[in-house]
């Protein structure tokens, strides 16, 4: 399959237009690469992905986060971005971005989290007034109202992770807001929104402050937010390309940088949830 052909199928199931303004989304590395016939599927790159990729014949590799966010004034080895750019070139890998245009897909980063919590869609929680059935963050309710215990718990029971949290103003949940990733910036329309707990990551202290006694607020980590992503590109992925002879791959690498003390098995957890996560849905 020519790359031009996949990032237009790319682009097709995941328009560029639902894309935050500013993110870094396409193609970010070529690598001479004009025909794929192998993906990798990752949350992220690292080395360990870019190796694995180059161990297994990938051609490509689709991350949820973008690799170059800034202009590259160089490339150089002791720079991350410069060192990953160098070895995607040197083992002839391209590199595409998909990011917030798969936060904004129906079946995108926040409604994966609502399915593997057990709750049932509502509606998202910033619509894109232009583009039907997509929008940032969700709206769910589980199927029976949950104490704030109950649903810290089930957080960190279901995400692979200890959480932070505040008490809102009451303690029956019924009414719960998720924004995958960082989403405090989404903090008023979760306010606005009438619910009684709201997900997300990258909490700070006086964020935390601000709402309490009026929202529960719950954050359980970026990276453990969004470890199912890649599960969910390669299904949506995999299921465009029914017709082409593309195999593809997700990868087995857990890229989380954080450690945990006390551990309580958290990174293996996560690790044993990628080991075993598998592409057997039906495509058609």
């Amino acid at each position: 399959m020519k790359i031009s052909n996949l990032i237009a199928k790319i682009e097709e199931i995941l328009p560029k237009a639902t894309a935050i303004e500013g993110d870094r989304i396409g193609l970010q590395v070529q690598s001479s690469i004009s025909e794929v016939f192998s993906l990798l599927i990752t949350m992220e790159l690292t080395d360990e992905v870019v190796d694995e990729a180059q161990q297994i014949g990938v051609d490509c590799i689709i991350s949820f986060h973008p690799l170059i966010y800034k202009p590259l004034s160089e490339i150089i080895e002791i720079e991350r971005v410069g060192r990953l750019v160098s070895k995607l070139i040197k083992y002839e890998i391209a590199f595409i971005s998909v990011h917030t245009t798969f936060d904004a897909h129906a079946e995108g980063t926040s409604k994966i989290i609502a399915d593997n919590l057990g709750f049932k869609f509502i509606d998202f929680l910033v619509p894109d007034r232009n583009i039907p059935n997509t929008g940032i963050g969700v709206i769910c309710e589980p199927n029976n109202p949950l104490c704030t215990t109950e649903l810290v718990n089930l957080v960190s029971e279901r995400l692979f992770a200890p959480v932070r949290f505040t008490q809102g103003a009451t303690n029956e949940i019924k009414r719960i807001g998720i924004v995958g990733g960082s989403g405090s910036s989404f903090l008023n329309n979760a306010l606005s929104a009438n619910l009684d707990a709201f997900i997300t990551a990258d909490v700070s202290y006086h964020t935390f402050h601000s709402v309490r006694g009026r929202l529960t607020l719950i954050d359980p980590g970026h990276y453990e937010m969004e470890q199912f992503v890649s599960s969910g590109i390669a299904k949506l992925i995999s299921k465009s390309l029914t017709n082409e002879t593309v195999r593809v791959n997700i990868s087995k690498v857990l890229t989380n940088p954080v450690e945990y003390y006390p551990n309580n098995n958290w990174r293996n957890l996560q690790f044993e949830y990628l080991k075993n996560v598998q592409i057997n849905w039906n495509k058609k």
